[in-house]
């Protein structure tokens, strides 16, 4: 987990504001992929998962890190619901079936109604070769995002 640091920074006034920034090990970013979420009924330990069919063209834009990525989605989810991923990014045509834990979830009121919920999800037990695509693909939109000027560090 990262720590929390605390920072001063002038409003829009010129006044000082205290505020609070948590430290992540990863660089976050927005993308687009296509993404669809299934509830895991754990107490059916369920082995086999038919992966879907998922459109070649994004459905979700996300907040993406190699540790999990939050959404927007049409119904809330439970904090600690296990969830079923497949997901599709774009141009690489890269795609990843992997479970996740939902590690806050909430409504956003500003939000459209058909994605009012946000939900906050961690990988569980991402394979390690598709955590260094993730990871290829995470460097790759931060390049095209601002111009190759970010370095992205473990």
């Amino acid at each position: 987990m990262g720590a929390a640091s605390v920072y001063r920074e002038a409003d829009m006034t010129g006044n000082a504001v205290e505020k609070s920034e948590e430290r992540r090990g990863y660089r976050r970013v927005s993308d687009a992929i296509a993404l669809q979420i299934q509830i895991v009924d754990e107490a059916a330990n369920e082995e086999a998962y038919d992966a879907p069919e998922l459109p070649d063209y994004p459905t979700h834009v996300v907040s993406l890190s190699p540790n999990g990525l939050k959404c927007y989605h049409s119904e809330p989810f439970n904090e600690d619901e296990v969830l079923q991923l497949s997901m599709v990014f774009f141009p690489s045509k890269l795609r990843i079936d992997t479970t996740a834990r939902v590690v806050n979830s909430g409504e956003d009121g500003h939000a459209q109604k058909s994605d009012r919920f946000f939900a906050g999800l961690s990988f569980i037990d991402l394979e390690d070769d598709k955590s260094e695509q993730l990871l290829e693909h995470i460097a790759q939109v931060a390049r095209q995002s601002f111009g190759g000027a970010v370095k992205l560090v473990n």
